[in-house]
C-alpha cells in the first residue's frame, strides 16, 4: 500500500510575513467559511475557517505574486500579496446565478445504479496533503445511454478504507464540464460539508434532495480538502539518513484504486487553476484514481 502526498519543500525566510484576516460576504457582511485561498504560481495557500478567518505565512519568494480567493457561490477575487498582507477584511461578491428552466419529473426512486462500484479489496493507494496548498480532486463520470431510466444523481460515496484517518471534514463539489473538458461551473449550489469520524471507512453523501439530472456532457464529482485547524495533524517523519522532521498533515486521506492509463479522467485544482492529473501507482504505469462511486436513481 502506498500513499501519494503532495510534498513540497518547506522553506523558511527571515523576511516571511503572516497575513491574517477574515473573508466576508460583500452584501450581508456575514463570514464566508471554507474559502480556497491560493497564491498563484506557488505551493502556498490555506482555507478560511468556519468563522471566515484565515492565517497564511507568506514566503519571501511569493511577495510579488497574486492571491486568488474562490468559494462556492461567490465570484473569484484576486489581489496582490501587499494588498493581502494589509487587509484585515476581504469581501467576496456573491454570484448572480441565471438558472435554466427546470423540468421536474416524478421521482419514483425504486431503481438504482452504482457507477464505479468499489470494494475494499480494490483500494491500493491514496491521496493526502502535507502542504498548505488547497487542492481539489475531481473524477469525471461520462453520461451513458444506459442511465436514461436512472437519470437522477442520488448519492456520492467516498472511500477511505485503507487509511486510519482522524476526525476531519471535507467538501463535496459537483462540476459541469467546461469548454476545455476540465471542470466548469458548480452544479451543486450549496455547501455540502462532510464530517468523518475517526477511522471511518467510507462516507456516502445523499444528494437526492437536490433533484440533479445527470448532464449529457457528464459530470465531475470532486473531493475538496479543507485547510483548517480541525483537519491538521503534526507528524514526525524519519528519513534514511536518520534525520527526523516534523511536518503538518491535513486529513482526511482519500483512498484510490489503481487502473490502466486512460480508463478514467481526473482533474486537480491546485495553485488557483484546474489541470488534468493522476499520479502513477508506485513502480507501475497504472494510474491512481480517486475512490469515488456515484449512485443514480429514477
Amino acid at each position: 500500500m502506498r500513499l501519494l502526498f503532495l510534498l513540497f519543500p518547506i522553506l523558511l525566510f527571515s523576511q516571511s510575513q503572516t497575513a491574517k484576516g477574515v473573508v466576508l460576504d460583500k452584501e450581508t457582511n456575514a463570514p464566508v467559511p471554507y474559502v480556497n485561498i491560493s497564491i498563484l504560481a506557488s505551493q502556498s495557500g490555506t482555507s478560511s475557517d468556519e468563522d471566515g478567518t484565515y492565517s497564511l505565512d507568506i514566503k519571501k519568494d511569493d511577495l510579488n505574486k497574486i492571491v486568488k480567493l474562490s468559494s462556492l457561490g461567490y465570484e473569484d477575487s484576486s489581489l496582490t500579496i501587499s494588498m493581502f498582507l494589509n487587509a484585515s477584511k476581504i469581501y467576496l461578491k456573491s454570484k448572480s446565478e441565471v438558472l435554466d428552466e427546470v423540468f421536474i419529473n416524478e421521482k419514483i426512486d425504486d431503481v438504482n445504479i452504482v457507477v464505479n462500484e468499489i470494494e475494499d479489496s480494490e483500494l491500493c493507494q491514496g491521496y493526502g496533503s502535507m502542504a498548505e496548498n488547497p487542492w481539489i480532486m475531481a473524477l469525471y463520470f461520462p453520461y451513458n445511454d444506459e442511465y436514461e431510466k436512472t437519470e437522477f444523481l442520488k448519492s456520492v460515496k467516498f472511500h477511505f478504507g485503507n487509511f486510519k484517518n482522524k476526525k476531519s471534514k471535507f467538501r463535496l463539489r459537483l462540476f459541469s464540464v467546461g469548454k476545455d473538458s476540465l471542470p466548469g461551473e458548480d452544479i451543486l449550489k450549496e455547501n455540502v460539508i462532510v464530517s468523518l469520524k475517526k477511522k471511518q471507512k467510507f462516507a456516502e453523501v445523499d444528494i437526492s434532495e437536490y433533484y440533479i439530472l445527470f448532464p449529457y456532457e457528464g459530470v465531475y464529482v470532486a473531493f475538496e480538502w479543507l485547510y483548517i485547524p480541525y483537519n491538521v495533524e503534526e507528524v514526525t517523519y524519519h528519513f534514511e539518513n536518520k534525520k527526523k522532521e516534523k511536518r503538518l498533515k491535513y486529513h482526511p486521506i482519500l483512498s484510490s484504486t489503481c487502473e490502466e492509463a486512460g480508463k478514467f479522467t481526473v482533474a486537480t485544482y491546485v495553485s488557483g487553476r484546474w489541470i488534468f492529473y493522476s499520479a502513477k501507482k508506485y513502480k507501475s504505469e497504472e494510474k491512481s484514481i480517486p475512490a469515488i462511486s456515484l449512485t443514480l436513481s429514477n
